[in-house]
């Protein structure tokens, strides 16, 4: 009607200004600056000095945000009329403020108020202003305690008077104008912050019914909806946000807060919605950053995307914090002195243990810094200090600090549990339930923590202070699984009492029969024990009865039929006549379980496509198969792989492994408690690098590339040296003097003398002795790879390099054979080494089945090697080829036999692998000479 009613002004009369006038006041009413503009320039044309023409444009441009112009229309106004009303000094001052001229902004307010001291609006606007610098100054995840007393003492009193000056401000704004919607709207704001809600939402109630714009509507509505929110009555909160954003869809706290109740209500989809709206609006909005990370935290695969959002939200409060340092003049390099809230990083660090270790205990250290600023808050987070102590073991920290932060722990929750207890007492029954709560979950705790130090015990070679422990807490607890599987492991591996693992392992099976660590652990057990029918029952228990998707018992399945089919093929290669019978019946048999071994190792990655055991395993089948440059390419990938990073698989650890308490007050039980991947295996049978090295490189002696086989068996010598020199190194350099106090006496805080038999040992004796035997065999490949090219090719110079090759392992196995005994020793060693033209075990050699990593890839749930292992029986003794020492005397063993001074020749002893060197030798040794007369005799050296 009104619309109607100006165009038949405008018809009537186009010069006269009124007409736009009041246009453009409609215009505005409708939220249209620019429609507005133009209609207040068409007056301001017709009357240049039209006061009211002058202010509406200077309203609209304010609306509009180019506050210069705006400044310089209300200073025309000023100027034409120092007494107009409204008064253009508030103009003046609102210019002013967001131009930020802070203090002209408050003397131009303070000077309306002098010119009308019964204005209430230059009082509210002030107010404004210094709640704003409040605000401003006020960052709740900033902390003041990085700065000195002083500097802290002088910003706690600036805050203060600003409070002050606000309140008073209102106050004069209510006396003046008790209707006043905007008093209303500040009043209701502050009494929210009191936290007297009820007031609060009966002044912003009042505030609506005397609002005369729709800005001060849609505040009063958010003022509303966060009384109802803090109140807990959430679908009236969901209303009046909804009402808010009616009227002002851009109220980025009134989004917001409809994005938190949109969450209560489990509409995930629509709270991501809009939260993102927010987001885009204000990237830099660490509260929509956190929301939008805590809701993708608790959702399925979606893990990532909450570390993403809780990223950004670090690096934004980790910029803001040095520029508060540099503000003050002091040093930026570390900022965690300035953070002030722990939750965030107590978020990411549970998100982080399960994809990095360094990530997580990073996370978890900026936390424990920042609590430790709040003893009460530190002294009730002893989970905190265990889950850095368990981390620090992963990434390989000086033992010291992993016992320091282990034994912080201890302490901590020893203290907090003593506290707790003796308040319980004084409570009332309601509080003494949450009393006997906290309790319980301390006690949980120190047991986790203990757990954790017999574990780290166990790391380093203590395992008999590990059993100790162990031993204790199954004692106190003894459906704690996870303790009972670690005594499984010392009583087999430690102590050799397979018996007595297994005992163990049927105890834990007997508290809870659908734990697949300990089918798991029992599966490999028997493995080692040889029983490999009733390591087969164990995986394919687990997969029937209790997860069919677990992929170390399907990885564990596929190195059995592996293994199964290696056998039906040697079976098949020793059978006289190989087109018999048999011999068919043996190839179909070895056909069928190299299949359903790559079903099982396809199924593993299929599940986990980072599994390097099953690529590796996979590979080995391809190869037995006859595919060898098929088999050579999937080596090489698990290889790249392996470099790349993803040789440490983490998946289930059947023999129990670090624990992990939630940092939280709702922290949970024992049996809620998760696992994570341990530390990396020591041993060279689980060295996944090495192997697929090794196997890529039969594979190349297979399809005749043996140059590129003798560079990667040289390429594996090269790495079994350099982690061995590594591992020795790192052995010599641990102190044993770190790890002598045990948490169990945390309150004592006495150290006791390490026990003799408790050396700290980074590689066993038995350990040493395979890594010897391993290069043992990788020189004797590289032999038969040079032997095999040079024969090919007829190349003198590389069947020398191979003669050269060959020497020298024999001067390192200390093997020495008279010249008369070396013909007998090659006849000795027909039956051994009797094999193919490439002197190699097999297409991807014998050694590359048990050198393969098992499915998890940690050295607690395969023992020594996988079930594809084609052991070497070692003679009981050694062979002594010379009778004649049987007679002497032991005293003349230092000396001749005779007691002459000559000295007596070094005694003779093989083993049977000393004949396959020596055969190896021998045929070396036979070819030279060979190639050396097919040479002119002037050519011959």
């Amino acid at each position: 009607m009104a619309t109607a009613l100006l165009v038949e002004a405008e018809r009537i009369s186009h010069s006269e200004p009124n007409t736009y006038l009041v246009k453009g006041m409609l215009a505005m009413t409708n939220r249209l600056p620019d429609a507005a503009l133009i209609q207040f320039n068409n007056a301001l044309r017709l009357e240049p000095h039209s006061l009211a023409a002058l202010l509406g444009k200077a309203r609209a441009l304010f609306g509009k945000r180019q506050f210069q112009q705006a400044l310089s229309l209300y200073q025309q106004v000023l100027t034409l009329r120092p007494r107009a009303k409204p008064d253009p000094r508030i103009g003046i001052g609102m210019c002013l403020y967001k131009l930020g001229h802070t203090n002209d902004a408050r003397r131009a307010l303070k000077r309306a108020i002098d010119i009308n001291p019964a204005a209430a609006a230059p009082h509210v606007l002030l107010a404004a202003i210094e709640l704003n610098e409040v605000k401003r100054r006020f960052d709740p995840h900033i902390s003041r305690g990085a700065a000195d007393p002083g500097s802290a003492q002088k910003a706690a009193e600036g805050l203060a008077e600003c409070l002050r000056r606000a309140m008073e401000h209102l106050q004069q704004a209510y006396e003046l104008q008790p209707g006043n919607a905007a008093t209303l709207i500040f009043l209701a704001d502050r009494l929210f912050c009191k936290s007297e809600f009820e007031n609060a939402r009966k002044l912003a109630e009042r505030a609506l019914s005397t609002a005369d714009t729709m800005a001060i509507q849609a505040e009063a509505h958010y003022q509303i909806a966060r009384s109802y929110h803090a109140a807990k009555k959430f679908d009236l909160a969901f209303e009046a946000y909804n009402k808010c954003l009616k009227i002002n869809d851009k109220h980025t706290l009134a989004c917001y807060g409809l994005g938190q109740m949109q969450l209560q209500r489990t509409d995930v989809s629509q709270a991501e919605a809009t939260f993102q709206r927010v987001l885009e609006r204000h990237p830099r909005c660490t509260e929509v950053l956190r929301a939008l990370g805590y809701l993708h935290a608790r959702l399925p695969n979606t893990k990532a995307k909450a570390l993403e959002y809780y990223e950004r939200e670090m690096q934004i409060l980790a910029e803001d914090a040095a520029e508060n340092a540099r503000s003050l003049g002091k040093p930026t390099e570390n900022v965690i002195e300035w953070l002030d809230d722990a939750n965030l990083f107590l978020e990411a660090g549970l998100l982080y243990e399960a994809t990095s270790a360094k990530k997580a205990r990073k996370a978890y250290f900026v936390a424990a810094s920042i609590l430790q600023r709040e003893e009460s808050a530190g002294e009730h987070l002893p989970e905190l200090w265990n889950n850095l102590g368990a981390l620090s073991q992963l990434t390989g920290e000086d033992n010291a600090a992993v016992f320091a932060e282990l034994n912080a722990a201890a302490d901590k929750c020893t203290r907090a549990l003593e506290r707790a207890s003796s308040q319980t007492a004084d409570k009332k029954p309601v509080q003494q339930s949450k009393a006997t709560n906290e309790i319980r979950r301390l006690e949980n705790s120190l047991v986790t923590i203990r757990y954790n130090v017999a574990r780290f015990y166990e790391n380093c070679g203590l395992w008999r202070k590990a059993e100790q422990l162990y031993r204790e807490i199954v004692d106190a607890i003894p459906a704690y699984n996870d303790a009972r599987l670690r005594l499984a492991y010392i009583a087999y591996f430690y102590r050799g009492h397979s018996q007595d693992a297994l005992a163990q392992i049927s105890q834990a099976i007997e508290i809870d029969a659908k734990q697949s660590s300990a089918w798991l652990m029992r599966g490999n057990i028997e493995l080692q024990r040889k029983s490999v029918q009733d390591a087969r029952r164990a995986f394919e228990h687990v997969l029937k009865a209790i997860g069919k998707h677990d992929v170390y018992a399907l990885c564990s399945l596929g190195n059995y039929y592996l293994a199964a089919g290696k056998s039906e093929s040697t079976r098949a290669a020793s059978e006289p006549n190989t087109a018999s019978s048999a011999a068919k019946k043996a190839k179909e048999l070895a056909n069928q379980n190299y299949k359903r071994s790559l079903e099982f190792f396809g199924k593993c990655l299929q599940l986990d496509e980072r599994c390097a055991a099953a690529a590796h395993g996979a590979a080995i089948a391809i190869a037995e198969r006859g595919f060898a440059n098929d088999a050579r390419r999937l080596f090489q990938e698990v290889r790249d792989a392996a470099t790349g990073g993803l040789g440490s698989l983490a998946m289930c650890n059947p023999a129990g492994d670090l624990v992990f308490k939630v940092p939280r007050e709702s922290a949970a039980d024992l049996d809620g408690a998760h696992l994570l991947s341990q530390l990396d295996d020591l041993r060279v049978s689980c060295d996944v690098l090495l192997w697929s090295g090794v196997n890529a490189a039969h594979s190349c002696v297979e399809i005749g590339n043996y140059r590129q086989a003798i560079l990667a068996y040289e390429a594996c010598i090269k790495r079994l040296h350099e982690t061995t020199a590594a591992l020795e190194a790192a052995g010599n350099n641990q102190n044993a003097d770190h790890l002598v106090v045990s948490v169990l006496e945390v309150k004592a805080k006495g150290k006791a003398t390490e026990d003799e038999a408790d050396k700290l040992v980074t590689l066993s004796d038995a350990e040493k002795s395979e890594r010897k035997r391993v290069e043992r065999d990788l020189r004797l490949y590289l032999v038969r790879a040079l032997y095999i090219q040079a024969k090919a090719t007829k190349d003198l110079d590389v069947m020398r390099t191979a003669l050269t090759e060959a020497r020298e392992l024999c001067a390192k196995a200390e093997i020495e054979v008279p010249e008369s005994e070396l013909k007998n020793a090659m006849q000795s060693a027909e039956g051994a080494g009797d094999k193919d033209a490439t002197g190699d075990k097999d297409a991807t050699g014998d050694k590359d089945a048990t050198g393969d990593k098992d499915a998890t890839g940690d050295k607690d749930a395969t023992g020594d090697k996988d079930v594809t292992a084609d052991e070497k029986t070692d003679a009981e003794g050694d062979v002594e080829m010379d009778a004649a020492d049987k007679q002497a005397p032991a005293e003349a063993t230092n000396g001749s036999v005779d007691g002459s001074d000559k000295p007596a020749k070094p005694r003779v002893r093989l083993s049977p692998e000393d004949g396959l060197v020596l055969f190896d030798l021998a045929l070396v040794e036979q070819s030279v000479a060979q190639l050396t007369g097919d040479l002119p005799e002037l050519q011959r050296s």
